[in-house]
């Protein structure tokens, strides 16, 4: 356990925007999978926990600059970063194997539309064109985490290494959003076409402006990134809404559009500045709360596979009364936040 000296050095504003995403993740998927998320009246709050998708990728972005860029070699950032890719590509590929072989996928009606085209062997698992749980974010974090000692050795190596970001952040928006690419092999590989992964080039966007914030100073710049991102997000809103398009930003998370990441971007900026302003109040149990959100936000990957892991489990086990997964997943957060109460009590020892 980290020594409250060193936790000290952490960005807390990351790890609440961190906890806020795991939550929001998890409140999506209790609602959807117990099928309670379809009643319109829940769609506008379903609006304010989507971007925690995105959130994901660009805090991931963030947290490698800010927590690997200060290493005079980048030789132990560069094998731990490594590890923990392919550590998340098997988690992916284990959990894959392991429900494939021993669940009963006639109490999850959702993966039909796989075995219904003949597409749920473990070949197409394997190859990625179909899946037996929906983790495959996982896969795309492990890959930017193996590709991300280029990114500290670029920024370290030049010395505009905002500059150089900002080119390449530039060319993923043109390859993405301007030039028609060719159809081939790597370009169908790269915007997963047909496969289930989420597409390495489209989602290298929000990871590399998370990386590049980190690098400008993300939360010291809030008011000038809140302006931008609104700006922006505004102007797609006007835009569309002359076009008579559809106006959610949910709609253009898959396949991801400018106006999602825009609109995901203002709201970790309107959370920075919430969590300032929550910041100030003195009260045990705000307090309590916060700390609790940290704390979380420290272990989202992990929370992210064991609240599937609860999910299939009660599925399984009482299908087909969804609504268990409510108790179950709360139970399993409950655990959890017994489990980290010192890291919980060493962040409350900070303010």
């Amino acid at each position: 356990m980290p020594e409250v000296k060193n936790l000290k050095k952490h960005n807390p504003y990351i790890s609440y925007i961190k906890g806020w995403a795991i939550i929001s993740v998890i409140l999506i998927h209790l609602l959807d999978w117990s099928e309670m998320g379809q009643p319109k009246g829940l769609q506008p709050f379903k609006e304010l926990l989507y971007p925690s998708v995105l959130f994901f990728i660009a805090n991931a972005g963030s947290v490698i600059y800010l927590a690997y860029s200060g290493y005079d070699s980048l030789k132990k950032p560069t094998l731990r970063l490594i590890q923990r890719g392919l550590e998340l590509i098997g988690v992916y590929f284990l959990y894959t194997l392991i429900k494939f072989y021993i669940f009963n996928f006639g109490q999850e009606p959702f993966y039909q539309q796989f075995i219904g085209q003949g597409k749920f062997s473990l070949t197409h698992l394997l190859t990625l064109q179909s899946y037996s749980v929906p983790i495959s974010i996982i896969l795309t974090i492990g890959a930017f985490l193996i590709i991300s000692p280029l990114l500290l050795w670029l920024v370290r190596k030049t010395k505009y290494p905002k500059s150089l970001i900002g080119v390449l952040i530039a060319l993923v928006l043109i390859f993405n959003y301007v030039l028609p690419l060719p159809q081939n092999t790597l370009t169908n590989f790269l915007y997963s076409k047909n496969l289930i992964l989420f597409p390495l080039l489209l989602w290298l966007l929000p990871f590399l402006m998370g990386f590049y914030l980190a690098l400008d100073g993300m939360d010291k710049h809030k008011r000038r990134y809140l302006i931008i991102f609104g700006f922006l997000t505004a102007g797609f809103y006007f835009y569309l809404s002359g076009q008579g398009a559809w106006l959610r930003p949910s709609g253009y998370m898959y396949h991801l559009r400018l106006y999602y990441i825009f609109y995901s971007f203002t709201l970790i900026y309107l959370l920075f500045y919430l969590f300032t302003w929550l910041k100030k109040f003195n009260g045990k149990l705000l307090k309590y709360v916060l700390a609790t959100l940290r704390a979380l936000g420290d272990y989202t990957l992990s929370l992210y596979v064991l609240h599937w892991v609860v999910i299939d489990l009660i599925l399984w086990i009482f299908y087909p009364k969804g609504y268990f997964i409510w108790p179950g997943v709360i139970l399993l957060l409950a655990v959890f936040i017994g489990w980290r109460r010192e890291r919980i009590k060493q962040y409350l020892a900070l303010d």
